[in-house]
């Protein structure tokens, strides 16, 4: 079978097949097992009540018996003369047996035997002698269970060497079961095949049900795959097909799932775009040339953050692109219907197709949406980008390829499974080992060979930062055409190790844009930062020296997020009071009595919520443990004498803010104030 064929259906249904044999398996057995109960209860109950009937008849007959016999003693008649006189009454009623199994054969009940002083007097089995002794007849062990059915009163199982049992081709074991009357003992054997005459044609007809079952079940549900995803994969990728061999009039159905309508949508747009670029590019090369970029960057998410209502990943990216259209790009979505504020997957790849111009962005777009495609299936990552692969490299004539790094996050856990396919080594910072290259490789480059890609794991905590990008970023040039390269990278990484995202990636692009003044950029520039267990938008951290005169660097750190933010004037005001009002107190005694050598400086960090929009402000120092809060609110004095020495500021600026608190974390005094607009 060729392996590019072998897709998500064809997968699905082996294991469907294997796992209804496995069912089926099981199904026989409980059914094999039930119907074998079910059937020696039957037998074990209607045996019984042979031997319960024979034992009635055995009784009457005993006491009729006795009866004949008193009446013969009163009447002083000779039983010779009655017999003379009456031969047919008198062996009715001087018999106690008489003809008791009438009508029994060996076909229909088995071997019917009765037994006294251990002597066969009755049987309807021709092999057993009248008269003979039982035990000599049936062995030892026959004989034996004869003592244990009639103690249990219940079948007992014997073996084929039994003389009881009927010779009817291959030996066959049998149960045995009996029951004593006086002096007599009933005794009735029933081979297996007797006794579960009825339990192959139950459980074969059981089993054709059950497998009917089974295959009905098998055929819905590869119905319901093909229907709820194979059917929508196949549509988008021959429409991308097609799309990609020119036939831009070709539309993606906007149906199914939030996942397959949103990704239809994307298509859609992107092909009017298309569609639009390619009008203008008939008569002005300048327009196709911006038309091709919007194209792109139509494609790209733009709205940061994304998901303001997760609180366990910040995530933010961007995409520069160069004169020539290229193919980079940038994508993440979250992966499954069940992603909340704490739990969830977040799939996120960046990407750089091979090429300039029009085929790169169709290419581009192709690559994208079958990335997306496979990696929200909830398929294991390693097989969605071998399956993306596959795709790729079905009908790709003109040999293009596409480098990615794609990753999935588990913000519940903070584990992050990544394929690296052929792509520049990111850059992964955590608290241990501070920044270090992620350069284990899953494959080659996608949409040349037909290969099989592995996905890598790597445990990350909060805090923990992942800066991805394209060979734009390390292949940029300066004006002696000297590369920007991968040491300035982790230079600025270092640097900058405790901004945020956003902040993190503006760093970068800024020192690639100094180092490349005066030169044509020559290649898209993309850039993705991702850090773990954070909420979104904590931008940034600042620190300087514990001195008053530092206030406005502080200021201007806190109202260059208000303003971006469309703060109110007021707000940011009242937000300013309460600041200085806590940094001037860190400034003239946070670190009074302490060693020279101590770092006198304070963090202030800044973060931003959107909804509703509000600042969070931590200001942070490692002087003798303060809380500025545990005193009780100060009194508005009477008179300058009475005013208590920072009660009363303290005070005016718990009311200009919404919340304040304090907390000691290792070895920090840490104040915490929240204002909202």
């Amino acid at each position: 079978m060729n392996s590019r064929n072998f897709g998500i259906r064809a997968a699905f249904r082996i294991g469907m097949c294997i796992l209804g044999l496995l069912a089926l398996v099981i199904i026989f057995t409980y059914n094999y097992q039930s119907e074998t109960a079910s059937e020696y209860a039957r037998a074990d109950a209607s045996v019984q009540s042979e031997v319960n009937y024979l034992r009635l008849q055995l009784a009457s007959l005993s006491e009729r018996a006795g009866a004949f016999d008193t009446i013969i003693a009163d009447a002083g008649v000779a039983p010779e003369e009655l017999a003379e006189a009456h031969p047919n009454e008198y062996d009715l009623l001087s018999d106690p047996v008489g003809d008791l199994l009438e009508g029994y054969t060996m076909a229909e009940t088995g071997t019917v035997a009765i037994v006294a002083d251990g002597k066969v007097l009755m049987t309807d089995d021709p092999r057993l002698t009248l008269g003979a002794d039982l035990r000599g007849l049936i062995g030892d062990d026959a004989h034996a269970a004869i003592d244990v059915a009639i103690a249990e009163g219940r079948m007992q199982p014997i073996s084929c060497e039994g003389a009881l049992l009927p010779a009817s081709g291959e030996p066959e074991d049998g149960y045995l079961i009996a029951g004593t009357q006086g002096p007599y003992t009933v005794v009735i054997v029933e081979p297996e095949s007797m006794v579960f005459r009825n339990r192959r044609s139950v459980i074969l007809r059981e089993t054709a049900v059950s497998l009917g079952i089974l295959t009905l079940a098998l055929i819905l549900v590869d119905r319901l795959l093909h229907i709820t995803v194979a059917r929508r994969i196949d549509s988008a990728n021959e429409a991308l097909q097609r799309i990609t061999n020119g036939e831009l009039d070709v539309r993606v159905e906007d149906t199914g799932t939030r996942e397959f309508s949103s990704l239809a949508s994307g298509i859609n747009k992107t092909v009017d775009a298309l569609q639009g670029w390619i009008a203008e590019a008939e008569t002005r090369m300048d327009a196709e040339l911006a038309t091709a970029k919007a194209i792109q960057e139509s494609v790209l998410p733009r709205t940061f953050p994304p998901y303001p209502d997760i609180t366990k990943f910040d995530i933010y990216a961007s995409m520069n692109a160069a004169l020539d259209v290229g193919g980079d790009f940038y994508d993440f979505f979250l992966v499954g219907d069940d992603c909340g504020p704490l739990e969830g997957k977040l799939g996120f790849v960046v990407a750089d197709v091979s090429g300039k111009g029009v085929p790169a962005a169709l290419f581009m777009m192709r690559a994208k949406a079958l990335i997306r495609d496979y990696v929200v299936t909830g398929m294991e990552l390693g097989e969605a980008v071998t399956e993306v692969n596959r795709q790729l490299c079905d009908g790709n004539d003109e040999d293009m390829f596409v480098t990615a790094w794609v990753g999935l996050l588990d913000y519940g856990t903070g584990r992050i499974q990544y394929v690296n396919a052929g792509h520049n080594p990111p850059l992964l910072w955590q608290r241990a080992s501070g920044w270090r290259w992620m350069r284990k490789r899953s494959g080659p480059m996608l949409g040349l060979f037909d290969t099989e890609y592995v996905a890598h794991a790597v445990d990350c905590a909060p805090g923990d930062t992942l800066l991805l990008y394209t060979d734009g970023v390390t292949e940029a040039f300066d004006v002696h055409e000297e590369t920007y390269g991968e040491q300035r990278l982790l230079e600025v990484a270092k640097r900058d190790w405790l901004m945020h995202p956003r902040e993190l990636l503006e760093s970068v692009r800024t020192s690639v844009a100094d180092y490349s003044a005066g030169a044509q950029q020559s290649d898209d520039i993309t850039l993705l930062t991702l850090e773990v267990g954070v909420p979104p938008e904590v931008t940034s951290t600042l620190e300087v020296p514990a001195e008053i005169g530092e206030l406005a660097r502080v200021n201007d750190f806190l109202h260059a997020e208000l303003d971006r933010r469309l703060c109110p004037k007021r707000v940011q005001n009242q937000l300013d009071v309460a600041v200085e009002e806590l940094f001037v107190n860190v400034c003239l005694y946070a670190y009074e009595g302490m060693p020279e050598d101590h770092p006198r400086t304070v963090r202030v960090q800044r973060t931003y919520s959107a909804d509703p929009s509000s600042i969070t402000v931590d200001i942070l120092d490692e002087g003798m443990p303060f809380n500025p809060l545990a005193k009780p609110d100060a009194r508005t004095p009477s008179t300058i004498e009475e005013m208590p020495i920072g009660g009363l500021g303290i005070l005016m600026a718990k009311g200009m803010v919404d919340e304040m608190s304090y907390d000691r974390v290792d070895g920090a005094n840490v104040v915490t104030i929240v204002k909202r607009w």
